[in-house]
Formats: structure tokens, sequence, C-alpha cells
């Protein structure tokens, strides 16, 4: 039983007859009374009373063309607007500590302007936690900071941020040059493990055969900041952050020769993810910004 013998039925019933209904579906005679055939083979029972050549819908074939007409109503109703359902399904959306503070909320100002009917759902994490989130399946499309190595994931670049080693203004390294050594020494005021910024941070320490011990750990680059003008140790912050709080001159930065720590933001996807046209548009948004950026 198909939705090709239910419509088939379904115009035999308006039509009230084997010829006409042929008539209106560009169909032969024998190929209605067939699918009809077939049809009441299907169901089980006999839908047509056939007195003298002609047919009569009997009561056991009022009741059918009932239900047959629902369920077609409900057909051609998913038929046409399959496209819509993608406008009505959750877009998941997962972003990282550090551009979910600074960059998601321009990014979902400006895809509501574009689509405002699309819901969205998102989850902010460290950068490892959200990359899972992706490789599972359980979010769409993500906005993480750093390195990536896994190769099933399509990466696009949207912006960058340089990472600033800062300290209170009344601390002895405010302002002036210092060796990587001489900032370790002081209380490190650091994001956690996992963490894009800390990770980079941690990388480079590696390359010089050191290691950080912080005396603060925060998911929270605020926090940092606060304690870092309370001259309780120092921090490495993203610039977004780091450069109005001297600017204001409530922190300094540290000049430590040869520092040239960076951390590149991406829009990332899984490489046999079905991009929808809510999905595209998000893309499309975020492409946006990278274009601005430069």
């Amino acid at each position: 039983m198909t939705i090709r013998h239910l419509r088939i039925f379904q115009t035999v019933c308006r039509q009230g007859s084997i010829t006409r209904a042929a008539q209106a579906l560009y169909m032969t005679q024998p190929a209605v009374s067939h699918a009809i055939s077939e049809l009441e083979q299907e169901a089980g029972c006999e839908l047509f009373d056939r007195i003298s050549r002609k047919i009569y819908l009997n009561e056991t074939g009022k009741l059918f063309l009932e239900k047959a007409s629902r369920v077609l109503e409900m057909y051609e109703e998913l038929e046409n607007g399959a496209q819509k359902l993608e406008e009505q399904a959750t877009l998941r959306i997962g972003s990282n500590i550090t551009i979910g503070y600074h960059w998601l909320p321009l990014i979902m100002e400006e895809f509501r302007a574009v689509c405002p009917e699309v819901p969205v759902q998102v989850s902010v994490a460290q950068a490892r936690e959200i990359t899972g989130q992706l490789l599972k399946h359980e979010i769409d499309l993500a906005l993480i900071e750093g390195p990536m190595e896994q190769e099933e994931l399509i990466r696009i670049p949207f912006s960058s941020y340089r990472l600033i080693p800062v300290c209170a203004t009344v601390c002895p390294l405010a302002g002036r040059e210092a060796e990587l050594e001489e900032f370790l020494e002081y209380p490190l005021l650091l994001r956690e493990p996992g963490s894009a910024i800390r990770d980079t941070f941690d990388s480079m320490l590696r390359v010089h055969n050191l290691t950080a011990k912080p005396a603060w750990t925060s998911v929270n680059s605020q926090v940092l900041i606060r304690a870092v003008e309370r001259n309780l140790g120092v921090s490495v912050l993203p610039d977004v952050l780091a450069e109005s709080k001297i600017r204001g001159g409530t922190v300094a930065e540290v000049h430590i020769r040869k520092w040239r720590l960076a951390n590149t933001n991406h829009l990332v996807y899984h490489k046999d993810k079905f991009l929808t046209a809510p999905m595209q548009s998000w893309i499309r948004v975020v492409k946006t910004m990278s274009k601005r950026a430069e």
C-alpha cells in the first residue's frame, strides 16, 4: 500500500468512476483498475461495490477514504513544507569560553537578523570539550580557538588575537623588558588546562623546557584580570581583554623578550556534516566577520 495507491483511490472516489479518474490522472483505465485491485488486496477488504459495470463506494470504503484522506493531507503538508522544517530545527552551536565572551554575542546578533525564526542552542565550554562534542555530533557547528589536529574537522579561520603577559601597575615587571624565567618567578594566575589560552602558553613553555606552576587557575579570564589588578600575581590574557585594562591604567604589559604568542579563532564543523540552509547562513555570517577583520 503506497501513497500512489491512496491518491488513485481518492481520485476514483471523487470522480465516481474508473474512467473519469483515469482521465484526471492521465492514466489508462486498466492501470487505475489494477491499482484499486492491489489496494483492496492489501487492505484485505472490498472498498467498492461493483454493480452493472459501475462502482459504488461501500460503507467500508467510506471509512477507508476518511483515513486515507487524512494520511494524504499530512503527506502533502510534509512534502510541501519539508524545507521549512530546517528553519524550525534547533541549530546547535558550541563555543569555547574566550570566543563565547568576546565574539559570539556579535555573531548571534547578526545571525538573528538573517534567520530570526531559527532556534539556536549554545554550549560554551573549554575548547577540548567543544571539540569532543563536535566529534560526537552533539553540536552542529563550533567556534574554537587555537590549533586542532583532528583531520575529520573542517576549520575556517575568522579572527585572531595576541596573548599578552600582564601584571599590576605597581609590579616591578610593569612596562619593562624581562626574561621568561623571571616572569615565571611571580605567582601565575592562569586559565585552566584544556583552554586554548593555557594550551598555547604551555606549548611555548615546553619549547623552552619550562613548566608553569600556577598559583591560581580559573575558567574565567575576568577573574584573573581582577586578581592581577590587585597585584596578586601575573597572567597571560587575550589582547581583547588586556589592552582595555592597559589603556585604563589598571594593569601593565610585561615586555618579555622574543614573546610571540597568538591564537587563531576558527569556525569548525565535521567534514561529513550535512549543512542545512541555517547552518550555511551561520557560516556566511562568520566569514563576513573575517572579512571585516581584514
